[in-house]
């Protein structure tokens, strides 16, 4: 639902949901939204713009309830980051790593790529600015990051290049991009989170080229990386990486099959089940924004496309699973991003793909908020934890 066509909504409330580029993580089956920024709908956007103005506060944290069906608003405190765009994050127990991304930087009024790396404590919404030991990563936005064995991953991304003598015996290779001074990076480097460290692995096998806008996500001692841009090209590749033995798979896709998804950055690549990930929209080699979904069983490595669901077109989008066996798709944008000629429209609808029936107290829940105030007269048979959802999912003042 679009925040500015409910009552009176207040003015800050009307752009929450124009937002991309944003981090989105599941915690006690909450969904927490931070960052991002805000296109213009008015005016066409260039790459001179001043994004600052655009960028969403960074001491807001969002918090969406899928129970009570509400957003709330929350104020986080601590080492608040800079307003970014392009960050990656992951939950390991009560904490959100956050890593890099791209940043207005007012004294420098010019824009620049970070490789900071953040700690949000998810109950009390506190930062904290980590200063890790060892070799940090390259500054970059657009990486995937996943959580494994108390360890932050980081891979890929886009960003500056660092003197050989900064990353000397770390094993990374640099692709200049040939109009920016940046350019892709293939770099795997974890924060090992017990001793306050960078730790880069050694691996075996045929390691995944540089790359960036590209997404990941684990299923067991197995983490596996799906698409992003290299050069001019979007690509379909998905690449495995053991976590236990640091073996990469090599492309595990099979170019000869028609029925698989094509090539794409700025996607969703996200595990709904033990052996199932969904992929869900991005960025073509065509420059069209894309809303297919794809559902990957990593047993037998095939892909099935889902016909039954209407799903818009988005591009740099989030997606999280706050529900087992329910995945909620958020943010985003509708159109071509690098066409600077037109204004850009925001996906402001969250979608939600369920592949197996939530409980029964969330059905019951669902379906009498269908009924709406038809049923309010009978509510009081049921118990006050009850009455209070309803409540709340049928206040005029829930801002959903």
């Amino acid at each position: 639902m679009d925040l500015s066509q409910t009552r009176q909504a207040p003015v800050e409330y009307q752009y929450v949901h124009r937002r991309a580029g944003h981090v989105m993580v599941a915690y006690q089956k909450r969904l927490y939204v931070w960052g991002g920024y805000m296109l213009p709908h008015s005016q066409a956007y260039t790459f001179m713009t001043s994004s600052k103005s655009s960028y969403h506060s960074a001491i807001d944290v969002w918090v969406f309830d899928p129970l009570l069906n509400m957003w709330t608003r929350k104020m986080s405190r601590g080492d608040i980051p800079q307003q970014l765009s392009g960050s990656c994050a992951a939950v390991h127990d009560d904490h959100m790593y956050m890593f890099g991304g791209w940043a207005n930087i007012a004294s420098d009024n010019m824009e620049n790529n970070l490789n900071f790396l953040w700690r949000l404590q998810l109950p009390t919404l506190t930062w904290t600015l980590l200063a890790p030991n060892g070799t940090p990563p390259f500054p970059c936005d657009k990486a995937a990051c996943w959580v494994h064995n108390n360890r932050f991953f980081v891979f890929g991304g886009f960003g500056p290049a660092r003197s050989s003598s900064q990353m000397e015996d770390v094993g990374v290779n640099f692709v200049r991009d040939d109009v920016y001074y940046s350019g892709w990076i293939d770099q795997l480097v974890y924060y090992d989170i017990e001793n306050n460290e960078w730790v880069w692995p050694r691996t075996k096998g045929v390691k995944p080229s540089p790359r960036a806008a590209h997404a990941a996500d684990v299923c067991g001692d197995k983490v596996y990386i799906f698409g992003g841009r290299f050069k001019n090209a979007r690509m379909n590749e998905l690449h495995c990486l053991n976590l236990r033995n640091w073996t990469w798979s090599g492309n595990l896709m099979d170019d000869t099959l028609q029925d698989i998804p094509v090539g794409r950055s700025w996607h969703t690549f996200k595990f709904v089940s033990e052996n199932k990930a969904v992929l869900y929209g991005g960025f073509n080699s065509t420059e069209q924004v894309l809303n297919d979904i794809w559902v990957l069983d990593v047993r037998s490595k095939k892909w099935c496309k889902t016909l039954n669901c209407r799903a818009s077109s988005r591009l740099w989008h989030t997606a999280a699973v706050a529900h087992p066996g329910e995945i909620t798709f958020y943010g985003g944008i509708q159109n071509n991003l690098l066409d600077n000629t037109r204004p850009k429209d925001h996906a402001e609808e969250m979608l939600v793909l369920r592949f197996s029936p939530p409980c029964l107290k969330r059905l019951t829940i669902e379906a009498i908020c269908e009924a709406g105030e038809m049923l309010r007269s009978q509510w009081k048979v049921l118990p006050q934890i009850l009455q209070h959802i309803l409540a709340v999912r049928l206040s005029p003042d829930n801002f959903s």
